[in-house]
């Protein structure tokens, strides 16, 4: 698997030591993960031809079937200010979101109904990051657990 990251919030080793939590049906061939915008631009020849919710901030992240890959946007994820925990927790939610949108489209799981892909992709997340709070909090060195709001 291929990591395109600069690796200020959420290390490669981090990634991968999460993703194996998953299994292999959730490991796409290669996850981007943008911390600013300018990301986007210097990443862009090689991987993603990004669009103007994208760029914009208003998706946290893509799963990109054609290519197999995930892009995930740090940026977007402002709610708490810029608490770097906060930060990684929410961009690991938006992470598993996608890896379940991957497992989603190679196993035919959901993929002919969209709310529901997406319903799942969410329940999935925010079950999978509180689930496993304790383990992801070792991989990640917080020194606390930390848990996944859903807005209703």
């Amino acid at each position: 698997m291929k990591i395109i990251n600069n690796q200020n919030f959420i290390t490669n080793r981090q990634i991968l030591d999460i993703i194996q939590l998953l299994g292999k049906e959730y490991a796409p061939h290669t996850i981007v993960l943008y911390e600013t915008r300018l990301d986007m631009f210097k990443f862009f020849p090689r991987c993603f031809n990004f669009a103007l919710d994208e760029f914009s901030g208003q998706l946290e992240g893509v799963y990109e079937e054609s290519t197999d890959t995930v892009y995930i946007f740090i940026f977007v994820q402002t709610d708490d200010g810029d608490d770097v925990h906060s930060r990684q927790l929410y961009s690991l939610h938006a992470l598993m979101h996608e890896l379940r949108h991957r497992f989603q489209a190679v196993t035919n799981y959901l993929t002919c109904d969209d709310t529901r892909a997406e319903q799942d992709a969410d329940q999935f997340a925010t079950s999978f990051i509180n689930e496993r709070s304790r383990q992801i909090s070792k991989i990640m060195n917080w020194p606390d657990e930390w848990t996944v709001e859903e807005e209703r």
